[in-house]
């Protein structure tokens, strides 16, 4: 026990159900993957019933501009932990966007700003009172952040590659390990009326592997309603539907681990506007219009 340990991780980097919509705090890439201005709002209660359980929410707000052949946007993110641990990131996004072809589009991304980790264990019950001046201190740490990647779009794929938290390795307690994604995604007509859209995801970070599998079916283009699966982790189900300038979505996931029989619940719920703007020259190729 003298000369041998371990390490474990913990949750350490938020992962959304409804990431698809706007996925810029993952990948910078995606920063103005439309031509309208996009603002994006989610709030994510994970674990219901269970005390002090994780809460994230987030804003990302971005757009392209056709006379730079360019996307700008940014994100924030506040993710509470429990009861006193906290985060927020801010971070600004640009992506370049090179037409190959006219069916195929590439674009690069990076994204940075600041992150911050904060701590305060005044906050908890000491099952066995003490000193005040025996208690931990206050911690607050504020630290650069920067995420990088890569988007293509041809023929109703999305394809997409990113790392985020570059400069961390994972030795920072006060800052989330480096993460790696990536995405495929295929947009396919049924008919006038119906789409089907697959789509897998893969995260490695803190020597943990992830999937995420996905299906939407959109209806008219204006209603969908999904499914995702984890493996040995959850299973989210997912309606929505855009009306006029909003988009307004939400997901349940049913935890399916082993974490099922404490707290099973999780709530999303997203609301994205969309503004149009006048359109000058070429009309870009996009995913999500």
């Amino acid at each position: 026990m003298l000369i041998t340990g371990s390490i474990a991780y913990g949750q350490s980097d938020i992962f959304l159900s409804q990431q698809w919509f706007s996925r810029i705090n993952m990948n910078p890439a995606a920063t103005g993957n439309s031509n309208n201005v996009n603002l994006f709002l989610l709030s994510r209660q994970q674990w219901v019933g269970f005390d002090n359980a994780p809460r994230t929410n987030i804003l990302n707000a971005h757009t392209y501009f056709n006379s730079i052949e360019s996307g700008l946007g940014m994100t924030l993110i506040y993710d509470k932990l429990g009861r006193s641990h906290q985060t927020v990131n801010t971070m600004l996004s640009y992506a370049y966007y090179i037409d190959l072809t006219n069916e195929m589009l590439l674009s690069l991304g990076i994204s940075g700003g600041v992150y911050n980790s904060s701590w305060n264990p005044e906050k908890h019950t000491w099952a066995i009172p003490s000193d005040p001046g025996d208690l931990p201190e206050r911690s607050s740490r504020t630290a650069p952040d920067f995420n990088a990647g890569a988007e293509m779009n041809a023929y109703g794929i999305t394809l997409g590659a990113s790392v985020t938290h570059v400069l961390n390795t994972g030795s920072d307690n006060n800052k989330p390990a480096r993460r790696i994604y990536s995405y495929l995604r295929y947009r396919k007509t049924i008919d006038w009326d119906y789409e089907i859209v697959p789509a897998v995801m893969y995260r490695y970070g803190n020597y943990s592997h992830f999937l995420d599998f996905n299906v939407l079916c959109y209806y008219q283009k204006n209603y969908w309603v999904g499914v995702s699966f984890r493996p040995k982790n959850s299973f989210a189900a997912q309606v929505g539907m855009d009306f006029y300038k909003l988009r307004i979505g939400y997901c349940y996931d049913r935890s399916i681990g082993d974490l099922s029989s404490l707290a099973a619940n999780t709530h999303e719920i997203m609301l994205s506007v969309r503004i149009q703007k006048p359109q000058q020259g070429r009309r870009t190729t996009r995913f999500l219009d």
